[in-house]
């Protein structure tokens, strides 16, 4: 085969744009810090940067759930504290009416104070979170699940348990219903004694205190099952955080370029490229004359 000038013309020149190429994303390397940024870098490493990334991706999604979480777990616990308070200030009535010694007028002025009781309970109970019920289950939307109508307690909401995935495959249900609530038997025991007091009943009072130390034992669970959760969701966010850091240092060591060498291998080819640059130069300067001669 015949090597004509136009032959090696475009040999060098091809050579020339091959170094200056190599030059290019060197400067990107030392530039970014990454030695893998695409593909063509190094197949297996781009591959394995690229899952390490979708993993620290997922955790990051795992921390937003478990944020989320956290926010409707405080507000529980802060609402039935609340709610419990008043539960406890009622068995304090409820011992105070039991008294035989207590007169009508005084069982009456209880028997209000147990009514207004009940009316501030469904308020707390009503309690938003974000501009969302915090006890109507998943119908969220419905902003008074509780209603009192001056005889009954009321719920208008539902069942339906809210979850918030805070790790591969583990759920945790982040809500307190009104369907909860109500299974402890607080209402019920409110009303008969606010009704027990209005008709001077001190027995049927005494009979209830028992009802009400029930209830109030069986809130304190549902409180208890509560921090349970936010325990749960803290330990596993303190997880997550290291877990993080580790996939953070995998991923630097995958794809992060070592500066010195990038800078050394950077020189090097800065020297080639000058070298073919010199050599490509005197080469183009030849002409027909110097095929004549």
């Amino acid at each position: 085969m015949r090597i004509t000038q136009s032959i090696m013309s475009r040999n060098l020149m091809t050579n020339l744009n091959i170094n200056r190429e190599t030059m290019t994303e060197l400067q990107n390397a030392a530039a970014n810090g990454k030695e893998v940024s695409k593909s063509s870098d190094d197949p297996v490493r781009f591959a394995k940067a690229s899952r390490f990334r979708k993993t620290l991706s997922q955790y990051d999604q795992y921390s937003r759930n478990i944020n989320d979480g956290s926010g409707w777990v405080d507000n529980n616990a802060l609402v039935m504290n609340e709610f419990h308070a008043l539960i406890v200030d009622a068995r304090s009535i409820a011992i105070q009416g039991s008294d035989a010694s207590q007169s009508e007028e005084t069982r009456q002025v209880l028997s209000d104070r147990v009514d207004d009781m009940i009316e501030e309970s469904v308020a707390t109970l009503n309690s938003t979170y974000l501009g969302k019920s915090i006890f109507s289950g998943t119908d969220t939307q419905n902003m008074e699940p509780f209603e009192y109508d001056g005889s009954n307690i009321t719920y208008t909401g539902n069942e339906g348990k809210m979850n918030r995935r805070i790790s591969e495959g583990l759920d945790v249900e982040i809500n307190i219903t009104g369907s909860d609530i109500e299974s402890t038997g607080v209402f019920t025991s409110l009303v008969a004694l606010r009704d027990a007091l209005a008709v001077n009943d001190d027995a049927g009072v005494a009979d209830l205190l028992q009802d009400l130390q029930d209830a109030s034992d069986k809130v304190l669970s549902l409180d208890a099952q509560n921090g349970l959760v936010k325990g749960h969701m803290q330990m596993t966010s303190a997880r997550l955080e290291t877990s993080k850091v580790n996939i953070q240092s995998f991923l630097s060591e995958t794809e992060d370029a070592d500066l010195a060498e990038v800078i050394m291998e950077y020189n090097g080819a800065e020297m080639a490229y000058e070298a073919a640059l010199q050599v490509t130069s005197k080469a183009l300067q030849l002409n027909i004359m110097d095929f004549l001669r």
